[in-house]
């Protein structure tokens, strides 16, 4: 991820606009390619759902949210059928909560033996970043562990601490904040079933000494989530850019820059005040929460690279 740009969408009304980022090179209709990569001119991605319900079946996805509001926990549960040896979460989610129960220990700075990120708090975190991007504001490291910490005390996202076996990463974050899809499956194995946090590294030896006859009677755990590939209901494709001089012309004063300001969108399909909702013209909404202004008018993306540094 070291050399890429992200680019994210702020509201919900921008799928199908035609939203091309049209100055970038390599273009897919001019490119010799055998010389040059990955098409660069691509349009703006579909917005990470905001934060609600979601329906599934299973681990697939149904309906509803891509950006699962947290409900639960992790409890206590039984990978072999000779007792409880794990907390494990009993349902599938989606998203950027679902990404901080998974990875994030809280208070792990301080404790080796300290629990899972509360769920209500990794709700919380995940609307604190989003509401970051919305306001152009920097989601590097130490940003996002500032606002673990404010939930958590002695929280951070990657695991540098010492004692912390959380395992996230920034890159991950903004993979999510651009459009695509994390899944944390039913059965995710988060910490020991004395509800101490477990790296990735130990879920995956309690995983592996799952037999095939303890699956069928305990059900398939996981070692962790991970993001949805094109076979999977709900994938969703994002495009990968890289900071390119064309990018960086784009970015100062061209195609990227414009979208950055402010910009005009008014579509039949979306509602632009409260009493123009229906059941079939949802409201034109903003990251994380929020209306998009009677008006239309707002920005359309923001730009990070892969620090979480805004461009």
């Amino acid at each position: 991820m070291a050399d890429r740009v992200f680019i994210i969408p702020l509201r919900n009304d921008l799928a199908g606009v035609g939203l091309n980022l049209g100055d970038l090179r390599p273009n897919a209709g001019q490119r010799n390619s055998i010389y040059e990569g990955t098409p660069q001119n691509v349009y703006v991605a579909e917005m990470l759902d905001v934060p609600g319900a979601t329906t599934v079946s299973g681990v697939a996805y149904i309906s509803g949210s891509l950006s699962t509001t947290l409900t639960a926990d992790a409890v206590v549960d039984d990978t072999t059928g000779g007792g409880n040896d794990v907390t494990a979460m009993q349902a599938t989610t989606f998203g950027l909560a679902s990404y901080l129960k998974d990875r994030v220990q809280g208070g792990g700075t301080a404790s080796a033996i300290a629990p899972q990120m509360p769920f209500a708090d990794c709700n919380t975190v995940a609307l604190q970043i989003m509401a970051r991007v919305l306001a152009g504001q920097d989601i590097a490291l130490s940003n996002i562990n500032t606002l673990l910490s404010a939930a958590v005390a002695d929280t951070d996202l990657d695991g540098a601490a010492a004692l912390s076996k959380s395992f996230g990463t920034v890159s991950d974050i903004l993979r999510i904040l651009s459009g695509e899809i994390y899944r944390l499956p039913l059965l995710s194995i988060v910490e020991s079933q004395v509800n101490r946090f477990l790296d990735l590294a130990a879920r995956q030896v309690i995983v592996a000494a799952q037999t095939a006859a303890m699956v069928a009677a305990q059900g398939q755990f996981y070692a962790s989530g991970a993001f949805l590939d094109p076979t999977d209901a709900g994938y969703r494709a994002c495009p990968s850019l890289v900071p390119t001089g064309a990018f960086n012309i784009s970015n100062a004063a061209g195609v990227i820059a414009g979208y950055k300001g402010n910009i005009t969108v008014l579509r039949r399909e979306f509602a632009y005040s409260a009493g123009a909702v229906t059941a079939f013209r949802p409201r034109a909404l903003l990251l994380g929460t929020g209306n998009v202004a009677a008006t239309g008018i707002g920005p359309a993306i923001e730009v990070y690279n892969h620090l979480g540094v805004a461009l």
